[in-house]
């Protein structure tokens, strides 16, 4: 495999990935084993559509806190839902993911950091770069804020942000994280590709 980004995580069993394929669309895995010149990733949920793919063009996805980065490769073999991909040795490195939103109603609290205004409400819809939520407090647009957002698992992200625009009414406003720490940028990521996984599967049926 030729080197790779710097900042381009390993892929190491155990890890959650996404499999990407034209064909398919995108499909849950875990990974089983990697080394330079392959991996191999067992799907959340078999498709039988794979069976067809053997020697076609395939990715696997990782999360981390700086974007999605995307391994290519083709697939060599597949059995009873465990693929192995011989990778090409190309990463690239996805930065649009950020700007993905996603519907979300998560517990928040917001907080001016320079005036007296917020407290407890729901998010509407979320993405990596911010948030849109249900205004009780008139907050003013420009404002700096404090976030403590309750995520689904583990301990609350907490960020700094500022409310940036008006939502679709004058209840609603966006507003931007403007500092986040890599850990809970990474944990933000990950539950908007679950969240988008999901949704995928939903429409689906």
């Amino acid at each position: 495999m030729s080197s790779v980004p710097a900042s381009a995580p390993t892929l190491t069993p155990g890890q959650h990935v996404i499999v990407r394929n034209v064909h398919v669309g995108i499909l849950p895995a875990t990974i089983e084993k990697a080394d330079a010149a392959s991996v191999t990733v067992a799907l959340a949920v078999k498709d039988d559509r794979i069976e067809r793919l053997v020697g076609h063009e395939i990715a696997v996805e990782i999360t981390s806190g700086r974007g999605i980065h995307r391994y290519t490769g083709a697939l060599s073999a597949q059995k009873a839902g465990s693929l192995t991909i011989a990778l090409s040795g190309d990463v690239e490195r996805i930065q649009r993911r950020e700007f993905v939103r996603v519907a979300a109603h998560l517990d928040v609290t917001i907080r001016g950091i320079d005036e007296d205004v917020g407290g407890e409400t729901t998010t509407l819809d979320l993405s990596c770069r911010g948030m849109r939520i249900a205004d009780k407090f008139s907050l003013p647009l420009e404002i700096d804020v404090r976030i403590v957002l309750q995520m689904p698992d583990g301990p609350p992200l907490e960020a700094l942000g500022r409310v940036v625009r008006v939502g679709s009414d004058e209840h609603q406003k966006g507003i931007r994280f403007d500092s986040v720490s890599r850990p809970d940028e990474d944990r933000l990521m990950r539950y908007i590709r679950d969240r988008e996984v999901k949704a995928l599967r939903a429409s689906r049926g």
